[in-house]
Order: structure tokens, then sequence, then C-alpha cells
């Protein structure tokens, strides 16, 4: 268990960030799409949320690095949260071909820079992506790699999630290898990329042990959206496994042992380190509290 100052310290910093993030977004979300404001404000609420979390665990890879997490790199890790969140949206909330059709045009987008706008969301979605993609050089190689390893894991997993025939025919030990190794891509491709855009020389070495915390909080969401996924028929490594608390406890476990054998000792790892303790017991709380929810649950979790 982390040291109880840094755990203060991860809350302290969390509820410091949320107003600083919404400087940021909430001007673009107003110029660009305001019925997510005026709509309740729940999807708002949980887009910021987000964009804290990855502004937390941006701080702490910053330091990682050696740098200072100012307020340039709080814009820039506000921006990616968002831009996760509403890729997200579309990779999870409208259905099967809204997903493909998202990853077509999202492929498009990558390979030729272009991206037809068609409504409010997908302007909000093209506007803090370009600026995102504006703050550094997206052709350096790691960047770019990491760019383009987020986006071949998110189609894998839109492949995977509704059983493809391709992972039916496999044994079921087969299946969920190809299962775990999908979640882990996804998220640690994702941290990866959050960590080069915050410190475009981050030391190779540390790259492991930060794709390793990514992959890790993939793990902690999957079993706290456990209930929802398996309503909606997606599969996920987490949803399939038997016993999975027990099961994410042991990858908690050895992936913090990775961590902190793959980094040096500092206050970032210490931060990075507390806030997935924090993640982990959370969203097992989530996993407990969704049951009784219902899968149109819309929750904002800290």
């Amino acid at each position: 268990m982390p040291r109880e100052q840094a755990l203060r310290q991860v809350e302290s910093l969390m509820k410091s960030f949320r107003p600083r993030v919404e400087e940021h977004l909430r001007p673009i979300v107003q110029e660009h799409y305001p019925a997510m404001i005026a709509s309740g404000d729940a999807e708002y609420r949980k887009m910021v949320e987000l964009s804290s979390k990855m502004s937390m665990v941006g701080l702490a890879c910053t330091e990682i690095g050696g740098h200072e997490f100012d307020d340039r790199r709080l814009r820039i890790a506000s921006l990616f949260g968002s831009c996760c969140f509403l890729g997200d949206s579309f990779l999870d909330d409208f259905g099967e071909d809204t997903a493909k059709e998202y990853l077509d045009r999202y492929e498009l987008l990558l390979t030729k820079g272009w991206f037809e706008i068609r409504n409010d969301r997908e302007q909000l979605f093209f506007v803090v992506l370009g600026r995102l993609f504006a703050e550094r050089d997206v052709l350096d190689t790691m960047l770019r790699q990491a760019i383009f390893g987020l986006f071949l894991s998110q189609k894998r997993d839109v492949e995977l999630r509704r059983g493809s025939a391709e992972l039916h025919s496999l044994t079921r030990r087969s299946r969920l290898g190809v299962l775990r190794s999908c979640a882990r891509d996804r998220s640690g491709h994702a941290i990866t990329m959050l960590a080069l855009f915050l410190v475009p020389q981050l030391p190779l070495r540390y790259h492991g042990a930060i794709f390793t915390a990514g992959s890790l909080i993939m793990f902690i969401d999957d079993h706290g959206d456990c209930h929802y996924d398996r309503h909606y028929q997606r599969l996920t490594f987490m949803n399939q496994v038997k016993r999975p608390a027990d099961r994410l406890g042991r990858i908690y476990r050895e992936s913090v042992h990775r961590i902190c054998d793959g980094l040096p000792h500092s206050t970032g790892r210490e931060l990075l380190v507390a806030f997935l303790y924090r993640y982990y017991v959370t969203r097992l709380r989530k996993h407990r509290l969704e049951r009784d929810r219902g899968a149109s649950s819309w929750t904002v979790y800290e």
C-alpha cells in the first residue's frame, strides 16, 4: 500500500485539478458543442473527471521525466483526457456500426489528414484533437508509434468484443490471452502517448513501466464496467475470467511491483503508485455498486 502522505497528496491534487481542467475545457465545449453542458451536465462532468485523472497521471509522468508540470502541460493533459472521452464515446456509446465507422474515419484522419465534420459532437472532437496535435511534433517516431499503437489496439478491441469467429475458434485459455493482450495494449499505448505529449524526450528505459501503469488502468476500468459490458454482450478479459476480483488483485500487485522496479524512486513514482491504488479501490467499489444500479447508470465516479 502506498504511503499515507502520497495518498493524501493525490486527493488534494485531484481536487485542485478539476476546476483548472474545467478552465481549459469549458470554453471549447461551450463554443463547439454547448448541448453537452446543457443536457443535464452529467456527460460533461464525466469528461472533466477523466481529464482530471489524466492530469494526475500526467503530473506523475512529468515528474518521473524530471520536468515541471506547468500550465501548458496541464492544458495538454486536459485536451488528451477530453479527446479520450469523446473517442471512447464513439466506440462504446452509439452501437457497433458507429464504432466501426469512427475507426474507419479516424484512420483516414491519421493517414490522409481528412475528417469530415457532420455534427457538433464530431466538431468538438476534431477541435480538441487538433489542438492536442498542435502542441507537439506528432511525426516524432516514438509519439507517432504510440498514436498508431493506440488506434490499432482500439480497432482490435472493437473486432473482438462482440466475439468474432476468430475468437470463438480458440480454446478458452487462448481466448483469454487474446482479450488480455488487447486490454493491456489499449491503455498501455494511451498512457505512453500522454507521457510523450508531456515529456517528448522521456527516457526509453521508463517506457515499459509507464506502459504497465496504463495497462493496469484498463484492467481496473474493465472490472468497474463489468456489468455494463455484460449487458451489451461485450467481451473483455475481466468479465470472462473466473473470480475477477481475485485476478484483478493479482494483476494490480504484479503491475505495481514492475512499476517500482522500472522507475527510479521519486515523488512522481510515489504519486503514480498512489493514484493507481486509489483508482483500484474506487473501481472495486464501483463494481459492487453498479451491480444494483443497472446498465444505464451514468454515475460520475471520482
